[in-house]
């Protein structure tokens, strides 16, 4: 199990693109059922601000530092952390010689994903569009039934944090044995080439999402970045603090 570092009360884990597809893999192999975050400030934030979803995350298989503000944190702890994303670990991931499941986004995505994955050599087993409505209203086992059905080993969740890694936490109990879920957001569409993911200033200065925006949403997610950038100087202030008086 890799090192990890923690971003108030969240674990982060200190692991590459590589590391985290072979502990997947790893965990397929050995027949282990889990779940993966990838993980932002946005998440981290809420799972300081919410019991239920920081339980999700401190029993995760792995939590991957797909934000770059969670960088920052980690190296403000000294540690030689990367940048884990989500987009890589999928396009990494879906050479693997494993039958992989598409779980949510719309129809006309999970068709337009599941044929060009197909034509790039993914064993594609099967693919579902949940509906549009409260965690609280899905089949669970219905799910869990379509995906046992169709011999997926790994299974990609795409319905953004934290509805992703509620959904991943309880689909669990209802799933065969050597069965990983990742949740990554936006990365059936990244791949699909309808979003574009940005890799140089943005990402750098920690605002990489607004590439993805349209204008509508932009006053909105700009006041979030602005909330979240509290948050990760409150998280920077109290990591330093415990490097210094040594209460890590």
């Amino acid at each position: 199990m890799p090192g990890s570092f923690l971003v108030g009360k969240v674990p982060i884990h200190n692991i590459t693109v590589p590391d985290a597809c072979s502990r997947i893999s790893e965990a397929i192999a050995a027949g282990e059922t889990g779940y993966v975050c990838v993980s932002n400030m946005r998440t981290v934030v809420a799972a300081n601000r919410d019991a239920a979803y920081l339980d999700v995350m401190e029993h995760s298989l792995l939590n991957v530092p797909d934000g770059t503000p969670l960088v920052w944190c980690g190296k403000a702890w000294g540690l030689p952390v990367e940048r884990v994303v989500g987009l890589d670990l999928f396009t990494e991931l879906l050479r693997a010689d494993f039958p992989q499941f598409f779980l949510g986004d719309t129809g006309e995505v999970l068709t337009a994903l599941s044929g060009k994955a197909a034509s790039a050599g993914t064993r594609v087993a099967g693919v579902y569009s949940p509906p549009f409505a409260p965690l609280e209203e899905y089949d669970l086992q219905g799910i869990a039934d379509r995906i046992n059905a169709s011999g997926a080993r790994l299974v990609w969740t795409s319905l953004r944090a934290p509805k992703q890694d509620f959904l991943a936490a309880r689909l669990l109990p209802y799933l065969d044995d050597g069965i990983v879920l990742v949740g990554v957001g936006a990365a059936f569409r990244l791949y699909l080439g309808e979003y574009e993911l940005d890799r140089g200033i943005l990402q750098k200065m920690g605002l990489g999402g607004l590439k993805m925006l349209r204008n509508t949403t932009v006053w909105k997610e700009l006041k979030w970045y602005a909330v979240h950038s509290a948050y990760l100087l409150c998280f920077l202030v109290e990591i330093y603090w415990k490097r210094l008086t040594h209460k890590a």
